[in-house]
């Protein structure tokens, strides 16, 4: 079992790991630094737990899936990680991520005791904010295991299973934002009418 080691605030730097356990992956982490923003999360996810019966692996508390797609505290992370890992990641290299579009489902999950989160995948790149500690993030095929402290995050390749054992502290909740990023399959299209109105806009200003 491999555990990754707290990322202390101090050395607040863009990290890489690659697992190659049957297969190489690459997940960037770091720690995020505003805590008022992650503060405001945990609120909004607390007071907006969606009250629909819809299939999810989360047997806990979330909001609605795209509950913080147009948040300015989720605008300002991703502005955050891409800045962060713009050189390290390939999918967050500038050529790719500003010649294509995102498709986010953002939303909040709260964990309490005996909740817990079924062994999964995202078929997209997924991130995981941790709003608090909490349980162990286990990844089974990787044989590997994520203890989160509040701050940090991780975004993951598609395809990599990852869930969480019940929790079993009876006075605790558990607090992340989670995010599916998915690439628009039109990207060089959006590519062309972006350089189209950069143009028009450029020749507007003059």
């Amino acid at each position: 079992m491999i555990i990754l080691n707290e990322i202390k605030e101090e050395n607040n730097i863009a990290h890489s790991t690659f697992v190659t356990y049957p297969r190489t992956i690459q997940i960037s982490h770091g720690v995020y630094d505003n805590t008022v923003d992650m503060m405001n999360m945990i609120t909004m996810i607390s007071q907006n737990i969606s009250k629909n019966n819809e299939l999810t692996n989360v047997y806990g508390g979330k909001t609605d899936w795209y509950f913080f797609n147009e948040t300015p505290e989720f605008k300002r992370f991703m502005k955050y990680v891409f800045t962060k890992h713009r050189t390290s990641n390939f999918f967050f290299n500038d050529g790719m991520w500003y010649n294509k579009t995102q498709r986010y489902e953002a939303w909040g999950n709260e964990l309490k005791k005996d909740d817990y989160v079924e062994t999964h995948f995202h078929n997209c790149y997924h991130l995981i904010l941790y709003l608090t500690e909490g349980n162990p993030l286990i990844l089974p095929e990787l044989n590997m295991k994520i203890i989160p402290k509040r701050g940090e995050y991780y975004v993951f390749p598609p395809y990599v299973l990852h869930g969480v054992e019940k929790l079993k502290k009876k006075d605790f909740k558990r607090y992340c934002l989670v995010a599916n990023i998915h690439e628009n399959n039109n990207w060089k299209l959006n590519k062309v009418l972006n350089d189209l109105k950069e143009k028009n806009d450029d020749g507007n200003k003059k």
